[in-house]
């Protein structure tokens, strides 16, 4: 009866102000999708060209190992699995879902998303792949034209999307356009749209490229690797070096081209070039043979040592790199040896950065499962939870655990909380099977407190002696 009592329990014949069908484009004017991808041969030389900061984040994440494991670290650490509940208006504080809505919200889950057959998993995957490049997270919700369901869930790419600033009701808001096909302009805020900008400024809805940081950096590095396999062309290899005795091409050269300069540096050149050409010419499996007016050194000229320290330069691009792109040395396999504390707390700036990003795909599925609901003519909350990004190891847990436990046993064996609060917080039940064994425990704050806790008890009587006697040893230095 839980569900069919929150069936039609709104009125459905409220003002209409669900808008139905699509409004947004696609933002994509291709009509053909090839299976073919154009491969860059010179990264540095397109990244110069793109002028937009969004589309060159967006470059440098599917082109640049650097940034292309940033993008995949975000993307998948942000989504470990979620959880949809259910409740209702009048009985959410009693923590009763509503498994029928569930289920049938499982099935709208699974069918959304069409375009890549990922369901729900995948169109939050696209929501955080949005905010962390564009800065960004927004979708369009298309209703059928009798409302009583959602046809699909259409995320919106935020660089299609211009703002204007508009007089509406009485107040200045912040209106999104798109320009569809035939250059039509679309008002977006006549269809059920959703939108969450990551990080945003102040008065500025389209939020923050937070890679934007990396593009100077990334630049640079490539930069760099560029010049390194130009040294590395230019010394690192071995060279045979030819020596033509100009005093002995004098002794062959003609006496009436002696004389005139222009022609005997025309005829040294074409002795010149048939020394090189046949250079060129023979295999490199092949013999050399010169006269002996051409001098051959062989396996000179290569200097492998460097002369300038491109790894101190690497490392100040590597820095500058991962910083913008909001990464840990260890996701990028540059181990910066680092204490176990020290890592412990950029692990956390990180996770909370996840979780930032975590709070708007939230927001999101929560408009949408509200929307939905209306459509369905259900009364109910949606409460979307993303699951803890786990990143402790399994001993860290249980000894966290542990200590949980021991805090709430001294809480409720001190008479500051009951022993059903303490099962809900410990161990998430209802509450406890039964009383703790007080007959049996003692109270100890450690072994150098123990004669302090004898003289406290010695002064008390014989009712608070019994009661400090039944506490158990959970302070064991």
């Amino acid at each position: 009866m839980g569900f069919w009592s929150n069936i039609f329990a709104r009125p459905r014949d409220e003002p209409r102000s669900i808008a139905t069908g699509r409004v947004s484009s696609a933002g994509n004017t291709r009509t053909t999708l090839s299976p073919y991808r154009s491969r860059s041969a010179k990264l540095l030389d397109e990244l110069r060209r793109i002028l937009d900061e969004a589309n060159a984040i967006e470059f440098i994440a599917k082109k640049t190992p650097d940034a292309s494991m940033a993008l995949w670290n975000f993307i998948r650490l942000a989504n470990q699995g979620h959880q949809m509940k259910f409740y209702g208006v009048n009985t959410r504080s009693k923590g009763a879902a509503l498994t029928d809505v569930e289920n049938q919200w499982r099935e709208f889950a699974a069918r959304i998303n069409s375009i890549s057959n990922s369901g729900l998993d995948g169109l939050i995957d696209i929501f955080h792949k949005n905010g962390i490049l564009y800065g960004l997270q927004m979708c369009e919700v298309e209703v059928n034209a009798d409302l009583t369901d959602i046809v699909e869930v259409h995320p919106i790419d935020p660089r299609t999307v211009i703002w204007e600033l508009e007089e509406r009701d009485n107040k200045k808001v912040w209106i999104p356009y798109q320009y569809g096909f035939g250059s039509s302009k679309i008002d977006l805020s006549k269809g059920n749209i959703f939108a969450v900008p990551f990080d945003p400024d102040g008065n500025d809805p389209r939020g923050n490229l937070v890679m934007a940081p990396a593009l100077q950096a990334v630049d640079s590095q490539l930069q760099v690797f560029n010049d390194v396999h130009a040294v590395l062309h230019h010394q690192g290899y071995t060279r045979d070096f030819y020596q033509i005795n100009l005093e002995r091409m004098m002794t062959y050269c003609p006496q009436h081209i002696k004389n005139k300069p222009q022609e005997l540096q025309a005829w040294l050149k074409e002795q010149y070039n048939n020394v090189v050409n046949t250079l060129k010419s023979i295999n490199p499996d092949s013999d050399v043979v010169t006269f002996d007016d051409v001098n051959r050194n062989q396996g000179q000229g290569g200097n492998v040592s460097r002369s300038v320290d491109f790894r101190a330069i690497n490392e100040l691009t590597d820095i500058q790199t991962l910083n913008g792109l909001k990464q840990l040395g260890i996701f990028a396999n540059r181990s910066s040896g680092k204490t176990e504390t020290w890592s412990t707390v950029e692990m956390k700036i990180f996770v909370q950065g996840i979780l930032s990003l975590q709070r708007g795909s939230k927001r999101l599925i929560e408009e949408i499962a509200r929307l939905w609901l209306r459509v369905k003519g259900i009364q109910a909350i949606p409460i979307f939870t993303h699951n803890v990004v786990d990143w402790q190891s399994e001993l860290d847990k249980i000894n966290v655990s542990l200590l949980k436990q021991k805090y709430y046993a001294i809480a409720v064996l001190m008479g500051w909380i009951d022993n059903n609060t303490a099962a809900q917080e410990v161990m998430n039940a209802e509450k406890a099977v039964g009383e703790p064994p007080v007959d049996t425990v003692r109270i100890s704050f450690g072994n150098d407190s123990s004669e302090i806790v004898n003289d406290k008890i010695k002064a008390l009587d014989n009712e608070q002696k019994s009661i400090s006697k039944k506490v158990i040893d959970l302070f064991r230095r």
